[in-house]
């Protein structure tokens, strides 16, 4: 066995640690946790919406299909209901992009001056 090989499963472990958590200074989810906290009040959500958030959180500003977000909280054990993922995106405001998915957008802060 090589070097390189023995070396990468230490470096996934690293980088998966590093994507088991979002934090941009405002919004902190910590996906294995199930913990969230926006402004640093912590928030509660059902397990459902916290997956949602949590699978968007992983591609901040990026379009996920209602496809894959459907898989990643029920996986295929549920057929794929839009009506039903619909009323839980709105409860979470989260932007819905027509024919396209959704995004989570976080509120851009001005950036200070000194």
């Amino acid at each position: 066995m090589s070097l390189a090989e023995t070396a990468l499963p230490d470096r996934q472990i690293q980088d998966q640690s590093a994507e088991d958590v979002y934090d941009d200074g405002y919004l902190r989810i910590e996906h294995k946790n199930y913990y969230m906290a926006c402004g640093g009040q912590s928030i509660r959500l059902p397990r459902t919406e916290f997956l949602i958030i949590s699978r968007l959180a992983r591609s901040v500003e990026r379009a996920v299909t209602a496809e894959e977000l459907w898989q990643f909280v029920w996986g295929s054990r549920k057929p794929l209901n839009v009506e039903s993922l619909h009323v839980y995106i709105y409860r979470l405001r989260i932007e819905a992009l027509v024919n396209v998915g959704y995004r989570l957008l976080l509120p851009r802060r001005e950036a200070t001056r000194s």
